[in-house]
Parts: structure tokens; sequence; C-alpha cells
């Protein structure tokens, strides 16, 4: 019986490369299994549906493979840069060969089958292409649906034959076949057949550009984790998206996970500067697409999907300390003054945002107006309602007024400018304890009925963030809590709710081990003079990674991956790029 052989599990991650909106999958309810797989042809430019519990029309387009007029049962194999659907007959290899072509290549007699319009929801609607329009060109073409969109079906070589909504591309004489999958928004602008890259071609280019990704961001990890570089940083490449000319992106930016959180959430582009940080120029190009959907007010948009679209959500301003990371950490020679001077404006902007419409009972201290703000959607820490002011809120946002006046110095801001952004650092600082700490523990607390949070929450422990700059004594007991028996730490990395906790049921940032967490403490244990201990929590949850994959959840108790949660129909989330670009960053600061 055929095995897969896989450098990725498609059910664990969609197939994609950078700045593609193409990706492969296996059936939602498939499995990684001779004769229970289905390969799919999907489209990424999704938008996130009012109806999470509807299929998004991800899966557009399935392959079968066809032997003497009977379709076989397959495996799925992968490379870092090439899909294969194969059975007992031969074999049909995809490759991504530019950002809107597919090219599929057949050398063994087999014919290729290709069902269309998707496995439900609004991507199985054909309107006015109900069996794929016939271009009457040189090569008969097809133009079908594709989600929202459309694709042009070339055979390049071999014959392709209608059916409806099923194609079969059979063999030319030698029983060869190569088809094109050319992704078009509105009408296609055929190129000349001639002018189509070869499959070998096509495979070239995307490993280029992977190999190239791989050298410059991170050539090589501790040996015990070496074993895991690629597919870390394959992830991340797979899951970044660059300006194209039809896209709302600006500037490069990783999005999150594929399918169910397909956007590029902008709290999570400082996060991924720090890692990528070893290519500077493309680790400042994701930092500063935090700014590019940003209204006149300084309010940027949460979440970049395909189109930008303004909503109620935020995320906590977590790019001063990014950056602050960035000017010690990194040299930023190679940025252009006016690439710094436009971030510097913006992140003034941003800053001055909370400042101005973030404190509502006008004390100096911001708060949150939903639990979407927050960043930890289902977390205790809030259940004393809204507005809810909380330590690391203040403490991220002290940050980035502390970045504007050394960035500002960097790039010679008037000093006086500066001056005044470093005074209000500190003086939010000195709020901090006050009105945050009790002598024994962080809390949040709702300034319009005063109730305070009793929960052992981790996103209050990231005011440690702040290091030095608090007093050593709530350093030394936040630290001593959060490893003690009654606190936060796991063999697995730092929990979102400690599992001592009433509040602690494994939610999604209610007990759970999750990257923001792990990054932000690891950071904040670096600040407050605990590499030890920033070494430790890195380390346990590098190896579950290692173990299980790149998976946003997991569980604080065994330490494995938690994909309950869902959305679109699907039946779990995918391997996430928060996840793999943390690991190999940990893996290489700490790892040897």
């Amino acid at each position: 019986m055929l095995q897969s052989k896989k450098f990725v599990d498609l059910l664990d991650a969609p197939f994609g490369r950078r700045g593609s909106f193409f990706s492969f999958a296996n059936d939602n309810n498939g499995e990684d299994l001779y004769g229970k797989c289905n390969l799919w042809l999907c489209t990424t430019r999704t938008q996130m549906a009012s109806d999470f519990s509807a299929p998004n029309g991800f899966r557009q387009i399935k392959f079968e493979l066809v032997h003497d007029g009977k379709v076989w049962p397959a495996v799925i194999d992968t490379t870092p840069y090439e899909v294969a659907l194969r059975c007992n007959f031969g074999e049909v290899r995809f490759t991504i060969a530019e950002r809107g072509l597919v090219l599929a290549k057949g050398t063994d007699g087999l014919t290729l089958r290709l069902t269309t319009g998707g496995s439900g929801g609004g991507g199985g609607v054909f309107f006015a292409l109900p069996s794929g329009m016939d271009q009457m060109d040189d090569i008969g073409s097809r133009l079908v649906r594709f989600g929202t969109f459309k694709v042009l079906l070339l055979p390049l070589k071999g014959k392709l034959v209608s059916m409806g909504r099923t194609f079969d591309l059979t063999p030319d004489a030698n029983g060869e076949l190569l088809l094109g999958f050319e992704e078009w928004l509105r009408d296609p602008t055929r190129r000349p057949t001639s002018e189509y890259p070869s499959y070998e071609q096509g495979l070239a280019n995307v490993k280029a550009d992977f190999d190239d990704f791989a050298a410059r961001i991170c050539p090589k990890l501790p040996a015990k984790y070496e074993p895991h570089r690629l597919t870390s940083l394959w992830q991340t490449w797979n899951m970044t998206v660059d300006p194209d000319g039809e896209s709302d992106y600006k500037h490069t930016m990783v999005k999150m996970i594929h399918c169910i959180f397909e956007g590029a959430f902008v709290w999570q582009q400082p996060m991924q500067a720090v890692w990528l940080s070893n290519d500077i120029r493309h680790a400042w190009s994701v930092f500063a697409s935090s700014f590019d959907q940003m209204d006149q007010n300084g309010r940027i948009v949460d979440s970049l999907l395909y189109r930008a679209q303004p909503s109620d959500g935020l995320k906590p301003p977590v790019h001063g300390a990014a950056l602050l990371w960035l000017l010690k950490n990194r040299d930023l020679s190679a940025i252009p003054v006016e690439e710094k001077l436009e971030v510097w404006d913006r992140l003034a902007l941003w800053t001055n945002y909370w400042i101005k419409f973030r404190d509502v009972d006008k004390d100096g201290v911001v708060e949150f107006q939903n639990i979407i703000e927050t960043g930890w959607e289902d977390s205790p820490a809030y259940n004393v309602g809204f507005p809810n002011a909380s330590p690391e809120l203040n403490a991220f946002l002290a940050l980035c007024e502390e970045a504007l006046a050394e960035f500002g110095r960097s790039i010679g801001k008037d000093e006086s400018v500066c001056a005044e952004w470093e005074s209000k650092s500190k003086a939010l600082i000195a709020k901090i304890p006050q009105k945050f700490w009790d002598g024994e523990r962080w809390f949040a607390y709702n300034p319009e009925t005063g109730a305070r949070s009793d929960s052992k929450t981790v996103a209050l422990y990231c005011a440690l963030i702040l290091g030095k700059r608090l007093p050593q004594e709530i350093l030394d007991k936040s630290i001593a809590w959060m490893f003690s028996d009654d606190g936060l730490d796991t063999p697995f990395g730092i929990a979102s709710e400690a599992p001592t906790s009433p509040y602690f049921r494994h939610g999604f940032t209610a007990g759970s081990v999750i990257t923001p967490a792990q990054f932000l403490i690891v950071l904040a244990l670096e600040e407050c003079g605990r590499s030890d201990l920033a070494k430790k929590v890195a380390l346990g949850y590098c190896d579950a990674l290692a173990k299980y994959g790149y998976f946003h959840i997991y569980n604080a108790l065994t330490g494995k991956e938690d994909r309950s949660l869902t959305a679109f129909g699907e039946r779990g989330l995918f391997w996430s790029a928060w996840a793999s670009s943390c690991f190999f960053w940990f893996a290489s600061k700490y790892g040897e």
C-alpha cells in the first residue's frame, strides 16, 4: 500500500507560497492515508464571515487521478516546493510557479480529473459560468469560477475535456500533460502560450525564492532543532504576502493561519519583525506595514485580509516594545531616513489615538473598550466588564512613548519633542504600580464600577515588559509567583491562565499555551534580568512545537496541540505563522 512522503501534512498546513493566494489542502474530513485523502486547489482570498459555522468555499477544485477510465485511490506527497498526487500507476505533480499561476505536470499516462465548484458555501455558485466558459483559443482553455474570482484552465500539454463541472485533462501521445491554473480577479488577458513558464522553470522559481528566504532569515539552528528549521521557515514564508497591485497590502506582511485566521493581524507584525530581523530590510517592511491602514485619528485596521475592512477591532499597541528591541539589537542604518520618519509619524498618531480615545475617565491611564481589543478574547482578566483598565495595556503604551523619544533622537527629531515623549512615558510608568499592583499581584479594573479582576492571567503579567523601570520588589514578587506551584509556569511554556485558577478552562486565552504569551513574557523576563527563566520558557515552548507542529494553541497540562477552535466549517486550526516564526527565533536564540 502506498505511503505518503511528506515535508508537511496538508491536514496541518495548507500548501502555498509567498505572495500567492493559491494553496493546496486535503479534504476537510480527510486523512493522510491511501484512499482517504483528496487534493484540493484552494483560494485564500477569503473574508471574515458573519457566520463562523458556515463553509467559506476555501476548497475550490478537487483533483483525482484516472487510469483506464477509473478513478484510483491516491496519497498526497509534499516537498518544500511541490505537491504530488500519487497512485499505483504514477503521479501528477503541482507547483505554484508564479504568484498567480499553478502548474500541474504528469508523465505517466494518467488523466487528471478536476471537479470545480468548491466544497460548499459561496464557491459553489456559478452564475455566469455554469460549466466553465470555453475561451475559443488555440489550446482550448476554460474560464471557471474560483471562489468569488476566476481561474483560467490552460491545457498547455494534453487535451481538456469538459463534462459540466468536471474536466478531464488527458495526456498527449507521449503520456504527458501540463495544465496551468491562472488566477484572475476580473477579465482575463491571457498571455501567448509560449510565454508561460515550463514546469521546471516554475519549480526553479519556487525553490530559489524559498531557499533565499531561509538563508537570509535563519540559515541554521542548534542541532536539536535543526530538523525543524525548514518546516518552520516554510510555514512563515507560506503565509507571507506582498504588495501586488491588486490587494490592499502596501508592505510585506505575515498572515496568521490559513482559512480560519487568514488575515494579517496588525499586532502580530511587530512581533514578526523581531523574529525576521536577521534580514532587517525585510523585517522593517513587516514592521512598517502595521500603519498602512490608518484613519485620520491614528486608528489602524486590526486585521488586513485581501481587502482592508474597517472594524471595531483593535489590538494592544506592542509596537513600541518591538521597535525598542530592534533599536537595541539590530543595525537600522540600512533603512532610508524617509522610511524611518514615516514610521515615527505614524507611531505617534497610533500612540496619541490611545491617549485621546481610550481614557474615558481622563486619569492618564488608558482602557480597553471591548474584549477584542485586549488580544485575549476569552481571558477572565477582563470579566469585570468594560471599560477595562489593565497594566499590560499601559505598559505597552508607555513603551510606545519611550520608543518615540529614543527613535526620534536617532532620526533627528527636535529634542523638545523627544523629551516630551520621554516625560509622558515616565509619568505613565509611575502610575502603573499605583493603579494595578495591590502589593502581591497585578489586576485589571473597571473604572466605571471600581470592580477588580481576581484571575491569575498572564496578560496582566506582561506589564513586566517594563523590566527595571518597575520597582525591584514588584519584579521579584511577580516572577516568584509566576514560577511557583500556584503560578503560570508549565513544562511547555507559560499558561495563559494559571491551572490553579478557578477560571482555568483550557480556553483560547483562559488556560492554554499560546504564542504571544510566550514571546511577551520572554521579552519581559529578559528586561527583568532573568535570562535563565526566559530560556526555560522559550525552550519548553520550542520542544512542544517541535514535537507536535506549529499550532497556535497548546494544552497547558499535556503539551499537546489543541485544535478545538473552529470556524467556517473547518474541523480545527492549521499551523500558525505566529508560532512558526516564534519557534525559529526562540530556537536560534536559546537552543544551544
